[in-house]
């Protein structure tokens, strides 16, 4: 004796539907009334919600509370059905894992996070720089428009604003910090600087991001090539730019059949989360002020030398840790540095013993893969 779907038991039924994705349990309940009560149950939409957008309570695209999840769900589709749905939910995870970093250790730059843009928003951009976004870049944008910095934050050091969620750094007068533009400003820097540099009305580049102090620094997104391009000393003189990201990582930007690509700009973002997210990078205090220090403090991308048990930046057990930061310009894509310090127990002026050498030993100089 055969028995069909609906000859089970509703506890049977559920453990079945619970299994399918999203797609096919909405498939499931066009098949009869008794599977579409058992498809519509509150929990089986709460895990699909939890699976695919990372949601614990029923809210909209808006942020408002929606009436159910399977609701939910519903309108996240099709607030978003132009769009492959894998990119949708990597596009959301990547945003996710960022806004709930900075909630834990950086609450004032995830303050600046503006809401999303919306299609009609993103599209004038579009007209006016005569641009067709990549799609992961789009998705990037209606998730979050940027950062809005207000004057008080741009007052928060002597140079420009620290809140930059990309981050920067610091040496001798030289204060990066870079921040991810609105796309008001995306307009009116890329125009700005394009006529600086001479570029062609049809040039295809615009700026995503920026360093929010007095020293110029812009990434340029190729928006027919979807690489991510930074602006070199020699960028105004010679329009000198270097790629952010591996070129073989990125993957074709504009096809609306295949939820595989990925442009510079969300390999970009999403590699410097994990970064954050592992203690690759992390904030620096100086005096009153924090910021994301984009000097790496962990292996591979860390190197420390240690010499006669002396392990350098340490100046002594249970001392603050002594960071020293320096550059150089290079001619070439590759170096290497090395060096010692001189040490003086007690004071320069009162030395309470003979001075003594700590060698830092040399260690390479190379262009990275991913560059901020």
């Amino acid at each position: 004796m055969e028995m069909g779907l609906e000859d089970l038991g509703d506890l049977a039924i559920n453990a079945i539907i619970s299994k399918l994705d999203a797609k096919d349990t909405v498939a499931v309940s066009c098949v009869s009334k008794k599977l579409r009560v058992s498809a519509s149950e509150e929990s089986l939409w709460l895990n699909h919600c939890s699976q695919d957008l990372g949601l614990s309570s029923p809210i909209d695209p808006l942020g408002k509370p929606a009436p159910s999840f399977k609701e939910t769900y519903q309108l996240w589709r099709e607030s978003f059905g132009m769009y492959p749905w894998p990119l949708v939910k990597r596009v959301k995870r990547c945003w996710d894992r960022l806004k709930n970093w900075l909630s834990a250790n950086f609450p004032e730059a995830g303050a600046t996070l503006r809401k999303g843009a919306t299609e009609v928003e993103i599209e004038a951009l579009e007209n006016i720089l005569k641009v067709k976004l990549p799609l992961p870049t789009r998705l990037l944008y209606r998730f979050c428009d940027g950062q809005e910095l207000t004057e008080e934050d741009v007052g928060g050091t002597a140079l420009g604003s620290s809140l930059g969620i990309i981050g920067g750094y610091c040496f001798y007068d030289h204060l990066v910090n870079v921040c991810l533009l609105p796309l008001r400003q995306v307009i009116l820097e890329t125009k700005e600087i394009t006529d600086q540099l001479g570029f062609s009305t049809t040039s295809k580049y615009v700026i995503v991001a920026a360093s929010s102090t007095y020293i110029g620094k812009f990434f340029f997104l190729n928006c027919t090539t979807g690489q991510l391009y930074v602006g070199t000393r020699n960028l105004l003189s010679a329009g000198e730019m270097i790629p952010c990201v591996p070129n073989a990582l990125i993957s074709p930007m504009h096809d609306l059949n295949t939820g595989q690509q990925q442009d510079a700009m969300l390999l970009w973002l999403e590699e410097h989360v994990r970064r954050l997210q592992n203690g690759i990078i992390k904030l620096r205090k100086e005096g009153m002020i924090r910021s994301i220090n984009l000097f790496p403090e962990e292996p591979p991308l860390c190197s420390t030398a240690v010499t006669n048990g002396v392990q350098y930046p340490l100046l002594y057990p249970g001392g603050e840790e002594f960071v020293y930061e320096s550059c150089t310009f290079l001619s070439s894509s590759q170096g290497s540095i090395e060096g010692g310090f001189t040490f003086v127990p007690g004071r320069l002026a009162d030395p309470k013993g003979s001075a003594f050498e700590v060698e830092v030993g040399r260690f390479p100089l190379q262009c990275p893969d991913y560059i901020f």
